[in-house]
């Protein structure tokens, strides 16, 4: 299964739904993630 993480896009919110710890769960149950491009830059 493809999970993904959208970036925010309210301004002055910086949150992302998935950490790096999270995706690492997530791929050892043999899942893939995605993170857009800019997600948490702010």
């Amino acid at each position: 299964m493809r999970i993904g993480a959208p970036r925010e896009l309210h301004d002055g919110e910086a949150r992302v739904s998935m950490t790096p710890a999270s995706a690492r769960d997530l791929r050892k149950l043999g899942h893939a993630c995605l993170i857009e491009a800019g997600a948490g830059l702010a």
